[in-house]
Formats: structure tokens, C-alpha cells, sequence
């Protein structure tokens, strides 16, 4: 088993607030934006308030569609739209995946996303020297893990690259950072494809 850490990643609430009100600078009245992981539904009145399309994506199956809403509770792994979207928030959701599957899921985002559309991606990242400290105890005890594994305090499984891992796989997607602030563990990218 993977060293377990206590390191959930910690949205601060204005901070995302923030960025998404930036991201919302780039789009026109009736554009789509969607929700990948449902976990910005705390700002879907104000999206929808702002005379935007709201579609949650790959929610967990307590989120309802509801108040004019679309949810659509696809896996990622099955999702495969082109174009659809003007802008996206992905928040909180990545450092679940495995790092094979990062690259993956910010291919099928960006696909999904207009040419010039924007977005939001809120994940966790690691620090390089305890994720490489981390990384050798656990290679040393036999597990083929890269930098940035573990499990929580929970027993849930986590990737938190290094920045420059998160930066390379952003630019590899096809997405531009327009702006991105660290606080603590946690990344806020504002992206443009």
C-alpha cells in the first residue's frame, strides 16, 4: 500500500470564486460552460445568473439536474465530445487519476472545448523535495510509483505532480496559461486552448 498522507488538496472558496469570475471575462452571454467533476455546483446560480449555459460532466450521482442545469453523469474515461463547450471548470478532480490518465483527460477537455474557448483547472501539485523524499521510501519498499503518489489519510488514491509535470501536460493539451496562482498544495490555472 502506498504511504498515506494527509494531504486532500484545499479549495479556498474565494480564490475559486475569483477565478471563475475571470474566466467568466472571456465568454459572451449564452455560451456553454461545463463542469467537469460537478465540484463548482456552488457557483452554477452564478453562472447561470450571468446568462450562461451550465452542463455538469462526470458528476457523482447526487448531483440532479436542476435548476435549468444539464448533467450528464458520463466517466470521463467514456466521454468523447468535439467542440461543444465555450469554457470549463475542472476542479478538484485530477489528483484522483493516475498519472497515464492525466494526459488522457486533459486531451479529451481541451477537445471539448471551442478554439479559444477558457477555462479553470484547480488541482493539487506537489512540492519536489517531500514528493521525491515520499517517492524513494516508497520505491525502496518495492512499489512502482512515480513522484507525487500516495494515498490520503483516507486510504483514497492521489497524484499531485510537480508544477513542471502539471505545466508540460497543460501545453501538451493544446491549453495556454492565460494565469495561475499556488496556495499551499493547491494550483489555480486559468487556461486558454
Amino acid at each position: 500500500m502506498l504511504e498515506q498522507t494527509s494531504i486532500d488538496i484545499e479549495i479556498e472558496k474565494g480564490k475559486l470564486q475569483d477565478f471563475v469570475l475571470r474566466m467568466v471575462g472571456f465568454l459572451e452571454e449564452s455560451n456553454i460552460v461545463a463542469d467537469f467533476g460537478c465540484r463548482s455546483a456552488d457557483f452554477w446560480p452564478l453562472l447561470r445568473d450571468m446568462k450562461l449555459r451550465v452542463v455538469g460532466v462526470s458528476c457523482n450521482q447526487a448531483v440532479r439536474q436542476s435548476m435549468g442545469i444539464r448533467v450528464m453523469n458520463v466517466s470521463l474515461s467514456d466521454f468523447n465530445f468535439l467542440g461543444i463547450f465555450d469554457g470549463f471548470i475542472a476542479s478538484g478532480m485530477l489528483q484522483r487519476l493516475h498519472p497515464e490518465l492525466w494526459s488522457k483527460t486533459l486531451l479529451r477537455i481541451a477537445r471539448s472545448v471551442k478554439t479559444s474557448g477558457v477555462g479553470l483547472i484547480v488541482t493539487g501539485i506537489s512540492e519536489e523535495e517531500e514528493a521525491k523524499k515520499r517517492h524513494d521510501i516508497l520505491k525502496k519498499s518495492g512499489l512502482p510509483v512515480v513522484v507525487g503518489e500516495f494515498l490520503d489519510e483516507e486510504g483514497r488514491y492521489n497524484f499531485k505532480p510537480l508544477k513542471s509535470w502539471y505545466d508540460q501536460w497543460l501545453r501538451n493539451a493544446g491549453f495556454y496559461i492565460l494565469k495561475d496562482e499556488t496556495m499551499g498544495n493547491t494550483v489555480y490555472t486559468l487556461v486558454k486552448k
